[in-house]
């Protein structure tokens, strides 16, 4: 069972600051409508009735750019997360439950993986495979399941040997039982709250390898993207680089607060049948 600390001051302000965020740019897309057509004949124009933010060096509607940016950071950190907590949840589960050779291979595979630094494996990765949604996606995503391997694998092995485990064990329960209906609730939780605050630690690998220009298609506007086009502008358009970060900033500080709602329930669930 998924508890929320609802005097977590930490949680609603990070659902507030995630609603508000994403109400305006949802109303706004809808009254103004979405341009991502370039038209250099009105490049870095002031803000208008027809381009509220301005336009960037390219002609493009700042705030359309701003809409899709934030769309595809989240889509993306969505994808990232979806697959490497899949993943990562399974083989911890794996090695934390079944244990012995099991064990050892996914251990030392996590270890492998943790000998390269996350980016700069991501790095290597697309330099070799080329820039793509989905490159982008499992490049980030094969560093990142190691992470929830380890916490699921440490779980684990704090509860399998708990009383109510072996009292389930005791009554004949299989192992797919005591797994799915005993430890289960417990460990989601903890990997729920992990997988939150992944997500914003995904938008920031996301919008780092986009300032490279090793994100996304070059030509699809991302807000790692805009904040390195808008460098050249720093002095005299510091809008430029400044909005794609507030949303950058805002997006990365909701769902880290937003992870802190999240806490495991304790006391040991009642055995059920087999």
């Amino acid at each position: 069972m998924i508890l929320f600390a609802r005097k977590n001051r930490h949680f609603h302000a990070g659902v507030l600051a995630l609603t508000i965020f994403g109400a305006v740019l949802a109303g706004a897309a809808v009254i103004q409508g979405i341009d991502l057509e370039m038209h250099i004949s009105r490049r870095l124009q002031a803000p208008s009735a027809c381009c509220p933010l301005g336009t960037d060096a390219l002609g493009r509607d700042i705030f359309s750019c701003l809409a899709c940016g934030t769309l595809f950071s989240l889509a993306v950190a969505l994808a990232v997360v979806a697959l490497s907590a899949g993943a990562g949840a399974a083989l911890g589960f794996l090695a934390g439950w079944r244990g012995g050779i099991l064990d050892i291979c996914i251990m030392r595979a996590a270890d492998l993986a943790l000998a390269f630094p996350g980016i700069l494996l991501a790095l290597t990765l697309i330099a070799f495979w080329g820039q793509g949604t989905l490159h982008l996606i499992l490049a980030l995503a094969s560093g990142g399941w190691v992470h929830y391997a380890r916490l699921l694998r440490a779980e684990i092995l704090k509860i399998k040997g708990r009383d109510f485990i072996l009292a389930a064990r005791g009554c004949n329960a299989s192992s797919w039982h005591i797994a799915v209906h005993h430890v289960l609730p417990l460990v989601f939780p903890i990997l729920l709250t992990q997988a939150v605050s992944g997500i914003a630690a995904v938008i920031l690998a996301e919008a780092s390898l986009s300032f490279l220009g090793l994100g996304l298609d070059p030509r699809l506007p991302t807000l790692g993207g805009m904040i390195d086009a808008g460098r050249g502008h720093l002095f005299d358009l510091p809008a430029l680089v400044l909005m794609p970060g507030a949303c950058l900033m805002i997006l990365v500080a909701g769902f880290l607060l937003l992870a802190e709602g999240f806490k495991p329930r304790t006391g040991a669930p009642a055995l059920g049948k087999r």
